[in-house]
Protein backbone atom coordinates (compact mmCIF):
# COMPACT_ATOMS: atom_id res chain seq x y z
CA UNK A 1 0.00 0.00 0.00
CA UNK A 2 2.86 2.58 0.94
CA UNK A 3 4.49 1.64 -2.50
CA UNK A 4 1.10 2.81 -4.08
CA UNK A 5 1.05 5.94 -2.49
CA UNK A 6 4.13 6.97 -3.24
CA UNK A 7 3.70 6.60 -6.62
CA UNK A 8 0.93 8.56 -6.45
CA UNK A 9 2.65 11.30 -5.24
CA UNK A 10 6.28 10.77 -7.11
CA UNK A 11 7.99 13.84 -8.76
CA UNK A 12 8.11 13.48 -12.22
CA UNK A 13 8.29 15.19 -15.59
CA UNK A 14 11.06 17.95 -14.21
CA UNK A 15 12.65 18.68 -17.28
CA UNK A 16 9.33 18.60 -19.32
CA UNK A 17 8.15 21.05 -16.81
CA UNK A 18 10.67 23.57 -16.98
CA UNK A 19 10.46 23.35 -20.86
CA UNK A 20 6.82 24.63 -20.60
CA UNK A 21 8.23 28.01 -18.54
CA UNK A 22 11.01 28.96 -20.71
CA UNK A 23 13.75 28.68 -18.38
CA UNK A 24 17.18 29.53 -19.45
CA UNK A 25 20.13 28.98 -17.20
CA UNK A 26 22.85 31.85 -18.80
CA UNK A 27 25.54 31.87 -16.05
CA UNK A 28 26.76 30.04 -12.67
CA UNK A 29 29.18 31.60 -10.72
CA UNK A 30 30.68 29.79 -8.26
CA UNK A 31 31.10 31.26 -4.61
CA UNK A 32 32.25 28.68 -1.86
CA UNK A 33 32.95 25.59 -2.12
CA UNK A 34 33.06 22.55 0.61
CA UNK A 35 30.91 19.86 2.49
CA UNK A 36 27.66 22.37 1.97
CA UNK A 37 28.71 24.99 -1.57
CA UNK A 38 27.47 28.28 -2.29
CA UNK A 39 27.00 29.58 -5.96
CA UNK A 40 24.85 32.36 -7.91
CA UNK A 41 22.83 31.42 -11.01
CA UNK A 42 21.40 33.83 -13.72
CA UNK A 43 18.61 32.26 -15.11
CA UNK A 44 15.95 33.73 -17.69
CA UNK A 45 12.18 33.05 -16.65
CA UNK A 46 9.29 34.13 -18.71
CA UNK A 47 11.81 36.44 -20.60
CA UNK A 48 12.81 37.62 -17.73
CA UNK A 49 16.87 37.42 -15.61
CA UNK A 50 16.76 36.51 -12.42
CA UNK A 51 19.99 35.91 -10.04
CA UNK A 52 19.87 33.19 -7.10
CA UNK A 53 21.99 32.07 -4.80
CA UNK A 54 21.85 28.46 -4.20
CA UNK A 55 23.19 26.16 -1.60
CA UNK A 56 24.28 22.94 -2.63
CA UNK A 57 23.47 20.09 -0.57
CA UNK A 58 24.15 16.24 -1.07
CA UNK A 59 20.98 14.97 -1.25
CA UNK A 60 19.92 12.93 2.12
CA UNK A 61 17.41 10.13 3.67
CA UNK A 62 15.15 10.45 6.95
CA UNK A 63 13.99 7.33 8.52
CA UNK A 64 10.73 6.88 10.54
CA UNK A 65 11.98 3.87 13.20
CA UNK A 66 8.60 2.24 14.11
CA UNK A 67 8.94 0.03 17.53
CA UNK A 68 6.38 -2.44 18.39
CA UNK A 69 4.24 -0.63 15.92
CA UNK A 70 3.08 1.92 18.20
CA UNK A 71 6.56 3.73 19.23
CA UNK A 72 8.65 5.99 16.98
CA UNK A 73 12.30 5.98 17.72
CA UNK A 74 13.78 9.66 17.53
CA UNK A 75 16.95 11.46 18.33
CA UNK A 76 17.44 14.76 20.44
CA UNK A 77 20.54 17.15 18.79
CA UNK A 78 22.00 20.63 19.70
CA UNK A 79 21.29 22.41 16.51
CA UNK A 80 23.68 25.06 16.64
CA UNK A 81 21.87 27.69 13.68
CA UNK A 82 19.00 27.22 16.00
CA UNK A 83 20.79 27.45 19.26
CA UNK A 84 18.93 24.40 21.05
CA UNK A 85 17.96 21.11 21.17
CA UNK A 86 16.29 19.87 18.58
CA UNK A 87 13.57 16.27 18.51
CA UNK A 88 14.22 14.91 15.02
CA UNK A 89 14.00 11.68 12.84
CA UNK A 90 17.22 9.84 12.42
CA UNK A 91 18.44 11.73 9.18
CA UNK A 92 21.84 12.26 7.32
CA UNK A 93 23.39 12.74 3.63
CA UNK A 94 23.84 10.34 0.90
CA UNK A 95 27.65 9.72 0.30
CA UNK A 96 28.90 9.43 -2.48
CA UNK A 97 28.82 5.72 -4.14
CA UNK A 98 25.79 4.95 -1.58
CA UNK A 99 21.86 4.42 -2.98
CA UNK A 100 19.57 6.33 -0.53
CA UNK A 101 18.75 2.77 1.06
CA UNK A 102 22.52 2.02 2.05
CA UNK A 103 22.35 5.35 3.17
CA UNK A 104 19.40 4.83 5.24
CA UNK A 105 20.53 1.76 6.42
CA UNK A 106 24.11 2.83 7.70
CA UNK A 107 22.35 6.65 9.17
CA UNK A 108 20.08 4.02 11.07
CA UNK A 109 22.92 2.02 12.69
CA UNK A 110 25.03 4.71 13.26
CA UNK A 111 22.62 7.05 15.21
CA UNK A 112 20.17 4.91 16.74
CA UNK A 113 22.03 1.69 16.81
CA UNK A 114 19.60 -0.59 15.02
CA UNK A 115 18.92 -2.09 11.75
CA UNK A 116 15.81 -3.25 9.88
CA UNK A 117 13.68 -3.54 7.25
CA UNK A 118 13.09 -0.48 5.40
CA UNK A 119 9.94 0.90 3.00
CA UNK A 120 10.71 4.25 1.00
CA UNK A 121 7.20 6.26 1.00
CA UNK A 122 8.00 9.63 0.37
CA UNK A 123 11.11 11.90 -1.14
CA UNK A 124 10.69 15.67 -1.07
CA UNK A 125 13.07 19.18 -1.21
CA UNK A 126 13.30 20.85 2.21
CA UNK A 127 14.34 24.41 1.08
CA UNK A 128 13.71 24.26 -2.66
CA UNK A 129 13.85 28.18 -2.87
CA UNK A 130 17.43 28.06 -1.90
CA UNK A 131 18.47 24.44 -1.72
CA UNK A 132 19.08 21.51 -3.49
CA UNK A 133 18.98 18.97 -0.71
CA UNK A 134 16.39 16.46 -1.55
CA UNK A 135 15.70 13.64 1.10
CA UNK A 136 14.26 10.29 0.59
CA UNK A 137 12.42 9.32 3.37
CA UNK A 138 12.12 5.72 4.90
CA UNK A 139 9.84 3.74 7.00
CA UNK A 140 11.84 1.24 9.69
CA UNK A 141 10.14 -2.02 10.85
CA UNK A 142 11.26 -4.99 12.47
CA UNK A 143 13.89 -3.34 14.35
CA UNK A 144 16.79 -5.04 15.70
CA UNK A 145 20.00 -3.64 18.07
CA UNK A 146 22.90 -3.85 16.22
CA UNK A 147 26.58 -3.12 18.23
CA UNK A 148 28.07 0.42 19.24
CA UNK A 149 28.85 2.56 15.72
CA UNK A 150 29.08 5.93 17.71
CA UNK A 151 32.94 6.43 16.86
CA UNK A 152 31.49 6.25 13.04
CA UNK A 153 29.58 9.73 13.71
CA UNK A 154 30.40 13.43 12.64
CA UNK A 155 31.86 15.48 15.62
CA UNK A 156 28.24 17.49 15.46
CA UNK A 157 26.53 14.10 16.26
CA UNK A 158 28.72 13.11 19.54
CA UNK A 159 25.54 15.01 21.42
CA UNK A 160 22.37 12.80 20.00
CA UNK A 161 20.50 10.88 22.55
CA UNK A 162 17.62 8.29 21.56
CA UNK A 163 14.38 8.68 22.69
CA UNK A 164 11.34 6.69 22.44
CA UNK A 165 8.12 8.36 21.88
CA UNK A 166 4.23 6.98 20.96
CA UNK A 167 2.88 8.06 17.65
CA UNK A 168 -0.09 9.28 19.06
CA UNK A 169 2.12 12.08 21.63
CA UNK A 170 4.46 12.63 18.74
CA UNK A 171 0.92 13.89 16.15
CA UNK A 172 0.00 16.15 19.44
CA UNK A 173 3.76 17.56 19.60
CA UNK A 174 3.84 18.22 15.80
CA UNK A 175 0.55 20.18 15.56
CA UNK A 176 1.13 21.60 19.13
CA UNK A 177 4.55 23.22 18.09
CA UNK A 178 6.58 20.57 20.42
CA UNK A 179 8.20 19.38 17.50
CA UNK A 180 9.65 22.06 15.47
CA UNK A 181 12.04 20.31 12.72
CA UNK A 182 9.72 20.67 9.37
CA UNK A 183 11.41 17.42 8.43
CA UNK A 184 10.11 15.41 11.22
CA UNK A 185 6.92 17.08 11.98
CA UNK A 186 5.81 16.36 7.40
CA UNK A 187 7.68 12.52 8.08
CA UNK A 188 5.51 12.03 11.29
CA UNK A 189 2.19 13.18 9.99
CA UNK A 190 2.56 11.52 6.68
CA UNK A 191 3.15 8.21 8.50
CA UNK A 192 0.30 8.44 10.49
CA UNK A 193 -1.77 9.28 7.94
CA UNK A 194 -0.45 6.31 5.73
CA UNK A 195 -1.38 4.22 8.54
CA UNK A 196 -4.73 5.42 8.92
CA UNK A 197 -5.63 4.53 5.61
CA UNK A 198 -3.75 0.95 5.27
CA UNK A 199 -6.14 0.04 8.65
CA UNK A 200 -9.17 1.32 6.75
CA UNK A 201 -8.46 -0.40 3.71
CA UNK A 202 -7.49 -3.71 5.75
CA UNK A 203 -11.04 -3.49 7.87
CA UNK A 204 -12.94 -3.12 4.16
CA UNK A 205 -10.74 -6.09 2.99
CA UNK A 206 -11.87 -8.04 5.51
Amino acid sequence: MFRKYVNRYDIANEKEAMATKRIQLLSTNRIYEGNISLRKDRYELNNKVIEKEIIEHSPSVGLVPIMRGTHILFVTQYRHAAKKYTLEIPAGKIEKGETPKQAALREMREEIGYDGKLLPILRWYLSPGYNTELMYVFVATHLRKVKDLREHRDDDEENITVRSMKLATAIRKCIAGGIEDCKTVAAVLAYAKMSKMRQTISTHVI
